[in-house]
């Protein structure tokens, strides 16, 4: 990727724009719980608790096609190729359909809340295809910028906060770039080059999962 990309990239600030309210990472295990155990309970909350999790899009187009596509492919060989995790449909969403209801627009992409609290939720991810108001700059990569800001999003749509808003992120990351809600558990050590980490040095880990984001999404969802 180019450094005027990533230039651009950074300064965008894509993420999730989530209604829970923070809560404080939990570092430590107490005595005589598991890893599984502090995980189910303190991350419950927003696990999916049923697989697939069904997606839809609210207004898809012709036009659009070929970017809903990407966007597929960007799940299947991130999150679904590391993991148990499985989503079905991708049709056009009907009234009160289950699962996450993805809005196609001209704005920052975003999800309104982590994980299951998607489930139903009107406009609950949008995702950007054309770039012409919001940072045109990914015109010129038009491709690129929808898998990886697709691969990003999903992550929020499993219950994955942004890395840097850990305590244990470095300063300077977390005065930078803290956005969105807290994790309440740490389930792996900091990740610096972690896809949801905004403090990486390639923009969204270049649209691939980082060893440790494949170590969290398979003890959250299974391998």
């Amino acid at each position: 990727m180019t450094m005027l990309l990533r230039a651009a990239m950074f300064a965008i600030g894509i993420g999730a724009m989530l209604a829970a309210a923070p809560v404080q990472a939990q570092g430590t295990r107490p005595a005589g719980v598991s890893d599984e155990q502090l995980f189910g309970t303190v991350l419950r909350a927003s696990k999916w608790e049923t697989l697939p999790i069904p997606v839809c899009w609210e207004n898809p187009s012709a036009a659009d096609a070929h970017y809903r596509s990407i966007t597929r492919s960007a799940v299947e060989e991130t999150w679904e190729r590391y993991s148990a995790v499985r989503f079905t449909g991708w049709g056009r969403c009907s009234d009160n359909a289950p699962g996450i209801h993805i809005r196609i627009a001209d704005e920052g992409p975003h999800v309104k809340a982590l994980g299951r609290y998607l489930d139903q939720r009107p406009q609950g991810m949008v995702l950007n295809f054309t770039f012409r108001e919001w940072s045109p700059g990914c015109q010129q990569t038009r491709d690129f910028c929808v898998y990886a800001v697709a691969a990003h999003e999903f992550g929020h749509a499993l219950g994955f906060a942004h890395e840097q808003n850990r305590d244990d992120a470095p300063k300077e990351c977390r005065a930078e770039n803290a956005q969105g809600t807290k994790g309440d558990y740490n389930v792996t050590k900091y990740d610096p080059v972690s896809i949801m980490n905004y403090c990486n040095p390639e923009w969204n880990s270049d649209g691939k999962l980082s060893a440790l984001d494949i170590e969290a999404v398979q003890k959250f969802y299974g391998k």
